[in-house]
């Protein structure tokens, strides 16, 4: 039986339904399909109510005809629901092997990160990395799985990448996957391939690295060249290449090397460095006692030369100290600390350098942001306390409050961090020192702005603070007098942007803590009727169990126009955390606001689908898929 009338017949009402009972008259598409049922109304006694359900509703005066629709409405979905069925026709076949894993995960749940991975545009970004913090086991499914994979070639070298550790994290099942028509003379992608790899598989990837190597080609070999430095059992190669290999392959024969140990290693990187001094920065990484010895004494030679001020350098042995500075990657060692005693006490010489055209080369910052960096990965110890002080023993070095903040984080109670360090936030403008008291300011809250909650712990600088953050910052930060200007993101994948400071407090605040939400909702409120970014306040609400009502329309007048679908997804958001009533609300004032853009007729469509949904909900129906307001577009 050709069931096709009944859906025709379905598909009119439901129009009707939402455009309203005023045009049925004008219907000819519903009259088309009601003539097109007649043979089922025939052929079975249910089809024939239908039949005449129809016929008594086009028939009907416009004062019958809502509850006239809404029977046969009913009668039709009844039928329709017991007609349906799943199943595809042929033989069950099993995976392929490594080509990902099955999750019961709807298509529509899936689509906006397949449509990111597999298309172009801006956004795109922001969507995949928000996919994979939230629901990484999307990406082990067979359906996105391979659309990673071929990710590695995106035009978006940023996407790319993120890709790339998208697939070592998920860890050795990607394998197969990632080399499923490996080329070893392809272009970019495939580089990734084999960084990917051996990311993933380690020293083990060595049999398979040496066995490509004959026939890799430009990026590939550089690729698998840098990866051979992954097995200490490669030292000899990695030699031989250092010595035949040119260009950006040789480059990769001195990463690999930076990676090695020993007598041969060192011997070599002496020589290296005495001929290329710019080689240096091959050994950023590297933790060995040789290439500290080797860092540190050159960083310090080269600086020592000019910290009289008699000299300056050129702009060649500019770029030069600033690569040495930039090789002292995360060392740590006694004879690290020694350098950083030294850096110390000539810091202010060291800020003076200027090069021979009088443009100062900022030494000392980049010192000082290579301490902290170092100072946070490199755990409990003597670095860590030393930078604690620093600070208290420094305090006309401003920027030594940055380190010292996240030491004290890392090392000290939650109360005894805050009674050290809150009162330089400042909740009024300063009449007295307004210059100093204003820096400091400014210094600290870049500072929590690299201060993160995560699940059940608070990090910084992607270590893991010694307790959670004092509620009382938060209460601190809501009332800060002096905000510098920490830039602007897109922190929910596009609609509108957030200031820097609201990003930061956002983020290093509990949703779990009642009284920091207490604290958050209302600034949440105001911020989002101020700024009119009404589509990642009410998410930054929702996290924070508040709500946008009342907010949310006045802050969509101030923002651009709206994209439909963020309307839909933000809506979508608040029915999984508010009740149906609130978020029939949420439509109502999105509807009043009439802010919805006209592109694509999003904004008619916006005009059937709200009313619409808020039907939807008073009825205690759940709120509608993406899809049944797609269909709506006129």
């Amino acid at each position: 039986m050709n069931l096709q009338p009944l859906f025709d017949v379905k598909e009119r009402l439901e129009y009707a339904a939402v455009a309203g009972v005023s045009l049925l008259g004008e219907d000819f598409r519903l009259q088309r399909a009601a003539e097109g049922l007649k043979p089922l109304a025939a052929a079975s006694p249910v089809f024939g109510r239908i039949d005449g359900g129809l016929a008594k509703l086009l028939a009907a005066p416009p004062e019958q005809r809502p509850g006239l629709l809404l029977d046969v409405l009913a009668l039709v979905d009844a039928v329709a629901y017991t007609q349906a069925k799943t199943g595809a026709e042929g033989e069950l076949e099993p995976l392929p092997l490594g080509g990902g894993v099955y999750h019961q995960i709807s298509y529509g749940q899936m689509e906006p990160l397949l449509t990111a991975l597999t298309t172009t545009g801006g956004g795109r970004m922001e969507l995949v990395k928000s996919a994979w913090e939230n629901h990484p086991e999307f990406f082990e499914d067979y359906r996105v799985l391979p659309a990673v994979v071929a990710g590695l070639g995106d035009s978006y070298g940023e996407l790319a990448e993120l890709n790339a550790r998208v697939l070592a994290q998920l860890g050795p099942q990607v394998v197969p996957a990632v080399k499923k028509g490996f080329d070893p003379a392809g272009k970019k992608e495939m580089a990734r391939r084999v960084e990917v790899i051996a990311a993933v598989q380690g020293e083990a990837a060595t049999p398979w690295l040496r066995e490509i190597l004959p026939q890799a080609k430009k990026d590939v070999r550089a690729a698998v060249i840098t990866a051979l430095g992954g097995d200490a059992e490669n030292t000899e190669l990695l030699l031989e290449l250092a010595r035949s290999e040119r260009g950006a392959s040789r480059d990769a024969a001195l990463a690999g090397l930076a990676r090695q140990d020993g007598p041969q290693a060192a011997a070599f990187w002496e020589g290296e460095l005495e001929k290329n001094s710019q080689s240096v920065k091959f050994l950023e990484p590297a933790h060995t006692d040789w290439a500290i010895r080797l860092v540190t004494a050159g960083l310090r030679r080269r600086l020592e030369k000019f910290l009289d001020g008699e000299g300056r350098p050129t702009y060649e042995e500019g770029t030069d100290l600033t690569a040495w500075c930039w090789a002292l990657g995360r060392k740590d060692s006694p004879v690290m600390l020694d350098f950083w005693r030294w850096a110390d006490s000539r810091m202010e010489e060291i800020d003076r350098i200027e090069d021979e055209k009088d443009r100062t080369l900022f030494l000392g910052v980049k010192l000082t942001d290579k301490l902290l960096d170092i100072m946070r990965r490199t755990g409990p110890g003597p670095l860590r306390d030393y930078c604690l002080g620093l600070f208290d023993r420094r305090p006309e070095m401003t920027r030594y409050l940055h380190i010292s903040f996240h030491a004290a984080l890392l090392s000290l109670p939650a109360a005894e961090v805050y009674d050290r360090y809150g009162s330089y936030i400042l909740t009024k403008k300063p009449l007295l020192g307004a210059e100093r008291k204003e820096t400091l300011n400014n210094v600290l809250l870049r500072a929590l702005g690299e201060v993160y909650w995560r699940n059940v712990q608070v990090l910084s600088g992607g270590q893991a603070t010694a307790q959670p953050l004092d509620a009382r910052w938060v209460e601190r930060l809501v009332h800060a007098a002096c905000k510098p200007n920490m830039g602007h993101y897109y922190p929910f994948g596009g609609g509108d942007e957030v200031d820097g400071f609201d990003k930061a407090l956002m983020e290093l605040a509990n949703p779990g803590d009642p009284q920091q939400r207490a604290l958050l909702v209302p600034y949440l409120r105001r911020r989002m009727v101020e700024t009119g970014s009404w589509n990642s306040f009410t998410r930054y609400l929702l996290r924070f169990g508040g709500s946008p009502q009342g907010a949310l329309g006045q802050a969509m007048k101030k923002g651009k126009p709206a994209a439909i679908y963020y309307v839909w997804d933000v809506l979508n958001e608040s029915y999984k955390a508010l009740p149906a009533a609130e978020v029939a609300e949420l439509c109502r004032e999105v509807l009043d606001a009439k802010w919805v853009r006209p592109q694509g007729r999003e904004a008619a469509m916006a005009e059937l689908a709200l009313p619409w949904t808020m039907e939807q909900l008073k009825a205690g129906k759940p709120f509608p898929e993406w899809d049944e307001w797609n269909k709506m577009r006129p």
